[in-house]
């Protein structure tokens, strides 16, 4: 059985999936460049202007001296330290830079506690990094102003969403209650990079996986498979067991080789620093006591199973069409339709394989009653439930299959 599974993942590695993965790794690679070396600039720590990819490394090191826990110390000598730096005076100067690409070391805090103020409205901008707020007088003003923020960011939504009974909405201000205060702040915009571009080219896995495993079950003239193999009941089930496994090594492969990609370029460009950092710093209203790296950890375990998931779908239409241009056709027509859900908000969201990989994964609750399910159980349990169905689907078919 291990045999015929390593023989049937090595022929789905043919030309047309040499080519379709290289193409995904170039356009991922470009994107990166591309975008990254021509948007952004930050002011190092000598008050100079570094643009391109150099000002990664250049705010990495600047942002050094203001990495720390955000206790009441740390708030006041942020306040004293921005007051008086180059990076205030420069921003006073040119009004648009931190919403055109400009970065500043002093991003991450400063972005943190306009938070607490702003709420919903939160966004990037040099209007945003003042710190001139009476809450911050002591530690425990500033994070019970926080929590009261996050609070009503979640009424906020819930007004849009309707997600949310009243009852449920309490259960979720308690866990904003429980949050563990202060947190731990520093650099992490390779990891912010990381995030983004990830997300944004999740797609081109989908893609690959339509013209790769689209012949799964459609080129048995050239396979080695005859008819006696599949006459009998058990070598039926043991073919299509083995090509099944093989095709899902096979999209996990893809996915493993997409998510090396953006470690890889984003780690050379960013550096991946600031894993250990609390997650409110990124994902300001997280409920969740846990770290950057957890919460990038969660969406990429997402990833895979969204990977999986299609990479079912395409084996079904491969098995149901027999040949590899119509699977191929439709398959990529239904990851077209699964690609638009990716604006798509309430139910379709949350059961879209496309969202699967996205910051939902430690930002939305499912309840039963008043007890919150996390989401990415939710999507744990929706993979395989999907991957089920399409398996039996898939099985079904096997056996009316024969040899074209």
């Amino acid at each position: 059985m291990k045999k015929q599974i390593w023989m049937e993942y090595r022929k789905l590695w043919n030309k047309i999936a040499g080519v379709a993965v290289i193409a995904m790794c170039v356009v991922a690679v470009l994107h990166l460049f591309v975008y990254l070396n021509l948007q952004y600039r930050s002011i190092d720590g000598r008050g100079e202007i570094v643009e391109g990819l150099a000002s990664y490394r250049a705010l990495r090191e600047a942002s050094k001296e203001l990495e720390g826990v955000m206790d009441g110390e740390y708030i006041q000598n942020l306040i004293t330290s921005y007051n008086s730096s180059f990076d205030k005076a420069y921003m006073a100067e040119h009004k648009g830079f931190l919403g055109t690409g400009g970065m500043t070391k002093y991003m991450v805090p400063n972005y943190f506690i306009n938070y607490a103020y702003f709420g919903p409205y939160m966004s990037n901008g040099n209007s945003k990094a003042g710190l001139d707020y009476d809450f911050l007088e002591s530690e425990e003003r500033f994070y019970a102003t926080y929590k009261e923020t996050v609070k009503e960011h979640l009424e906020d939504d819930n007004m849009y969403t309707n997600m949310y009974s009243d009852e449920q909405l309490l259960v979720l201000n308690r866990k904003v209650d429980n949050l563990k205060t202060p947190f731990s702040t520093g650099y992490y915009q390779g990891l912010a990079n990381l995030r983004s571009w990830y997300i944004m080219d999740y797609s081109l896995v989908f893609i690959v996986l339509v013209f790769t495993v689209a012949g799964l079950f459609s080129k048995d003239n050239t396979g080695g498979i005859t008819e006696l193999t599949l006459s009998s009941r058990y070598g039926r089930k043991m073919n299509l067991d083995a090509r099944w496994i093989a095709g899902n090594l096979f999209a996990v492969s893809v996915y493993l080789i997409y998510l090396g990609i953006q470690l890889i370029v984003n780690g050379l460009i960013g550096t991946l620093a600031g894993w250990n950092i609390s997650a409110q710093m990124l994902w300001f209203h997280s409920l969740y006591n846990m770290t950057i790296g957890d919460g990038l950890l969660i969406m990429f375990v997402g990833g895979l199973l969204g990977a999986l998931v299609v990479g079912n779908l395409v084996m079904l239409f491969s098995i149901k069409l027999k040949n590899v241009k119509l699977a191929a056709v439709l398959a990529i027509i239904a990851v077209l339709i699964i690609m638009r859900t990716k604006n798509m908000y309430g139910v379709i969201e949350l059961v879209s394989p496309m969202h699967f990989e996205s910051d939902n994964m430690f930002q939305k609750f499912m309840f039963i009653g008043n007890v919150a399910v996390p989401y990415f159980v939710v999507v744990f349990v929706l993979t395989v439930l999907y991957v089920a169905i399409l398996y039996i689907g898939t099985r079904l078919s096997y056996k009316k299959y024969h040899i074209n």
